[in-house]
């Protein structure tokens, strides 16, 4: 899903159409790879029939993820449920080409140091059942020396996403995790606030405490159950610090404070 293709218009879906093919695979691949896909539904040798797909017809990325998450909730397991949690981080995967769309030398924050490759800002959906992937936005460095502030515009890209998962997608999200870079930005803050309309957020301590945790609804759920708001309002109070390290809170009056 991280292949990013022309955007023009998407065709009428028929039964036997290759993108209802790769929706198919998206949905029963435990692998999403191009290999994990072709395996649940194509015969062997069928890769080709995938790459082809891919780069050489027309398609909308955004409405074929959309459709994606739709039938996500065809199934008990992957159906969104009462408490779910969206974790809002990036990644830079690595690669070795030079041509690639936004290609370039980012800092990996797991990694603690720069490295060669494509920059994904994405939110990530979690429940106690299961865990996966919702929309994702590519970050691309701007050429103008004077516009070079990753993080603002990681922001930006932030902002339009949780738009889309509350607009668009209505996930039935009470909890969003921001990695404690995001939460420097108080207007992130203030757009969940506003966006989501339930009133808290808790930002993690450093990029890799879900990776190192290696369970990221246990380290949801424990934030979950010791924010859990008091008032319609959305106060958010007890964040452990070893789980957040931003608190947010209204007061009676509904005006925003903050401490860490």
């Amino acid at each position: 899903m991280y292949v990013r293709a022309r955007r023009v218009r998407l065709a009428v879906v028929s039964p036997d159409s290759p993108r209802k093919t790769y929706l198919t695979g998206l949905a029963a691949a435990r692998s999403k790879t191009a290999t994990g896909i072709v395996r649940e539904v194509l015969p062997a040798q069928g890769d080709r029939a995938l790459n082809e797909f891919i780069t050489e017809y027309d398609w909308d990325e955004d409405q074929l993820n959309h459709e994606r998450l739709e039938k996500l909730q065809n199934h008990g397991e992957t159906r969104w449920s009462q408490d779910v949690y969206i974790v809002i981080d990036d990644s830079v995967f690595q690669r070795t080409g030079k041509e690639l769309l936004g290609i370039g030398e980012f800092y990996d924050r797991t990694e603690g140091k720069p490295g060669w490759g494509q920059n994904l800002v994405y939110s990530f959906y979690t429940d106690d059942k299961t865990s996966y992937p919702l929309v994702f936005r590519q970050y691309e460095k701007a050429d103008d020396e004077d516009q070079n502030d990753d993080d603002e515009t990681k922001y930006d890209l932030s902002r339009e996403m949780i738009t889309e998962l509350e607009e668009e997608v209505s996930v039935p999200a009470d909890t969003y995790l921001l990695d404690s870079w995001l939460a420097h930005d108080s207007n992130l803050i203030k757009h969940v606030e506003s966006t989501v309309k339930l009133g808290w957020t808790a930002a993690e301590r450093s990029a890799g405490d879900l990776r190192q945790r290696g369970d990221a609804r246990r380290c949801a759920g424990r934030a979950h159950r010791q924010s859990r708001p008091n008032n319609r309002r959305g106060d958010v109070q007890n964040l452990d610090e070893d789980t957040a390290s931003l608190e947010v809170r209204r007061d009676t009056a509904g005006n925003r404070r903050e401490s860490h």
